[in-house]
């Protein structure tokens, strides 16, 4: 990486940023996600979510990532399902800018969400999901130590077709007290 990589929770302040990052990328992830429809894409309805994921994170419910580079969102990460009681585990999702692919900013923040998630709010299992053809977020999860786990069939309906999805998990090494 030539540039350094900063990973901040959202804020709403950061709407502008979010709104050119989703929008630049619309088409590339919409590869992979179902789309958010046309509204999503508006000043007002991304400082909305942003200020839904500040809520939530409040909530110890859901914690909602930004990774940059210099002024500029490369990514986002989140992470869904926290369950800090008897389970110790959260659900991790991620997407990435495609220009700035292959610089290692996806396998970094990743790695950093994840650390964080084990040492601070003291998880014990991080878990995701990957459509069976998205090979870039494969290897992203085999380069942070996830293991694959399972295969479900025909999961996910994507662009007029049933797709498998590969079930990953991360377990902390360091077992919370």
């Amino acid at each position: 990486m030539s540039s350094s990589l900063i990973i901040t929770l959202v804020k709403s302040d950061d709407a502008a940023a979010v709104l050119a990052f989703e929008q630049e990328n619309r088409d590339h992830f919409e590869e992979w996600i179902a789309s958010r429809g046309n509204d999503f894409y508006c000043l007002p309805e991304v400082r909305s979510s942003l200020e839904q994921a500040q809520y939530l994170a409040k909530a110890k419910r859901e914690y909602h990532y930004l990774a940059w580079v210099e002024n500029e969102v490369v990514g986002r990460i989140t992470l869904r399902g926290v369950e800090q009681d008897q389970y110790h585990k959260a659900f991790l999702g991620y997407r990435f800018s495609q220009r700035h692919g292959g610089h290692g900013y996806a396998t970094a923040a990743v790695n950093a969400v994840v650390s964080q998630a084990f040492e601070e709010l003291k998880l014990n299992r991080i878990e995701a999901t990957v459509i069976i053809d998205n090979l870039p977020s494969q290897a992203i999860m085999r380069k942070c130590g996830f293991r694959e786990y399972g295969h479900s069939h025909a999961s996910v309906f994507r662009n007029g077709l049933w797709l498998d999805m590969l079930h990953y998990e991360k377990l902390n090494t360091v077992r919370p007290a």
